[in-house]
């Protein structure tokens, strides 16, 4: 019994030493990692919280540009039940009133899931947040609603960003951030390229941003976008619809892409005076299966110059009482791709749309995605064609087939 006890104390040791010194994602984790980091196309089943909490009405801020520059106006978002539409991909309703009961526009979103990770408050709570690319049609509630509704009279409205969903590990309490952007007419309603052509507004672009609190008050600023080496980030194919499988990602090692700058201007009308809210940046991108994703600079009469990144501004609390996502700046892209999928050997051409955000809370290492930092950009596509590829490439919410998303 005696040589049992000795034999068992050094296991103990060295046991307590394995865990001091290795990484323990699942503990910070405390839903659970996603179950999509595994071997290449590999279909699995996602670990996500089913349905999305619904939030509270939120808070909310919208901003109108003309010709990139900013007004703002209060505004709040309603949500009805979040439910899950395939694997990876939710969706519910949306309505944008005044924040006095006036009604400006509702919509359907569609919430597509790229990555978790795991970050603390100034509080030193550990939160687990999950990312959803956000898409939505709006339809004005309204007519003639001021910002942040569109002024143009187009019959459906399309935003897109990001919608961030937030589990406090300490306390249990969910929260929420949303960022949604409709861009001026060379974009969303290109006389060749949208389902919605048309002049409504040359000028004018809007976003709406929520939550927006004094604990933690958003400014629409200009902010350089993020460029640089990847530190590391994934690709992914979306879920396969009518099943409960997602794909596995593929892994992006630290090195194998790179987001450029080639430079910024106002966009609408094109100019290079101040305040200069968006930017072109280049991107091109493998992964360890065989998957490569670059960006298209498309030809006249087409204004995508690679992807094209707008400025949204930033949250701007501080202190222990700061609510998520911190003091975080926005910024949202949009770009057409040439992707080609390792798994099946099949090139496509792709309109991807995502967001980009730095700041905001710490990030803690995760050793399962290890390249997670604050300094995140994430994409969606919303046209995918390998043959015929033709217009509308833009206008409206369409099916989702690929996601990439990268750390900097």
């Amino acid at each position: 019994m005696r040589m049992l006890a000795f034999a068992v104390r050094p296991c103990l040791a060295a046991l307590l030493l394995l865990a001091s010194i290795v990484p323990v994602a699942e503990a910070q984790l405390c839903f659970g990692p996603d179950n999509l980091v595994g071997p290449c196309c590999t279909q699995v089943p996602v670990n996500l919280p089913s349905p999305i909490p619904t939030p509270p009405p939120l808070p909310a801020l919208g901003i109108c540009w003309t010709a990139c520059s900013p007004t703002t106006t209060p505004a709040q978002l309603t949500f009805t039940t979040i439910g899950q539409n395939q694997c990876g991909q939710f969706g519910g309703g949306l309505i944008v009133d005044d924040g006095a009961g006036t009604l400006l526009m509702r919509g359907t979103l569609t919430l597509d899931y790229t990555r978790t990770w795991a970050e603390t408050n100034f509080a030193g709570d550990v939160l687990q947040c999950w990312r959803f690319m956000a898409k939505i049609d709006f339809f004005p509630s309204t007519p003639g609603a001021p910002c942040p509704v569109p002024q143009g009279g187009e019959p459906s409205m399309f935003y897109y960003g990001y919608f961030d969903l937030v589990l406090n590990c300490n306390t249990g309490a969910n929260e929420w951030a949303i960022v949604l952007f409709h861009s001026c007419d060379k974009f969303i309603h290109h006389p060749l390229a949208s389902g919605i052509p048309g002049p409504f507004h040359p000028q004018d672009a809007y976003a709406l941003v929520a939550p927006v609190t004094a604990a933690n008050p958003f400014v629409p600023v200009v902010l350089p976008p993020i460029a640089g080496p990847v530190t590391g980030g994934a690709m992914r194919r979306a879920g396969v619809p009518g099943t409960v499988l997602c794909f596995t990602e593929e892994n992006i090692p630290a090195g194998a892409a790179q987001l450029g700058i080639i430079g910024q201007a106002c966009a609408c009308p094109l100019s290079t005076t101040l305040p200069l809210q968006y930017a072109a940046q280049p991107f091109t991108g493998q992964t360890a299966c065989g998957s490569s994703g670059v960006t298209i600079q498309t030809p006249t009469p087409f204004p995508w110059l690679h992807l094209i990144t707008a400025s949204i501004g930033n949250w701007t609390g501080g202190g222990p009482g700061t609510p998520y996502p911190g003091p975080e700046a926005a910024w949202v892209n949009e770009g057409f791709f040439f992707n080609n999928d390792g798994c099946t050997g099949i090139p496509f051409i792709e309109v991807m749309y995502g967001a980009m955000t730095g700041g905001g809370f710490p990030v803690i290492p995760d050793n399962l995605r290890p390249w997670q930092t604050s300094r995140m950009l994430d994409l969606a596509s919303n046209y995918s064609r390998s043959t015929g590829i033709t217009p509308p490439f833009v206008g409206r919410v369409n099916q989702t087939s690929r996601l990439i998303y990268v750390n900097f």
